[in-house]
């Protein structure tokens, strides 16, 4: 074999492991997508959300690193999911903030407020 039919091979298997991960990050956000569209419906409320999330990214974050060949850094992939599902209710949060009325110096409490729920399961007392 030649050192360049290895040279092929290789990245033919990185770029089927790179097509697996943006299959399953693109399927995860497509997921979460529709919880976020169910919040917005009313269908489920912020724990729902939060808990349905979790459940799916730690799920996907297991899977990951229980088939080490897909990707070596499943964390990196529960991180962007995280964030995608909070940036999700935090942006249609601050489209209901015009009707909540909050002040500048709450924003940091819809990060805390998320962040919470999605750990705890339950709202922050």
């Amino acid at each position: 074999m030649f050192l360049s039919e290895t040279f092929t091979q290789d990245r033919d298997i990185a770029s089927k492991a790179m097509n697996c991960i943006d299959a399953i990050e693109g399927t995860a956000k497509k997921v979460i997508s529709d919880f976020h569209a169910m919040h917005e419906s009313g269908e489920i409320d912020d724990t729902e959300f939060a808990r349905n999330t979790r459940i799916l990214i730690n799920g996907t974050r297991e899977f990951v690193g229980n088939n080490c060949e897909i990707t070596p850094n499943p964390e990196l992939l529960k991180t962007v999911l995280f964030e995608y599902a909070r940036d999700l209710w935090k942006n249609s949060m601050g489209a209901k903030a015009k009707d909540r009325e909050l002040a500048s110096s709450d924003e940091g409490y819809d990060d805390y407020y998320f962040n919470y729920i999605f750990r705890h399961g339950t709202y922050p007392d």
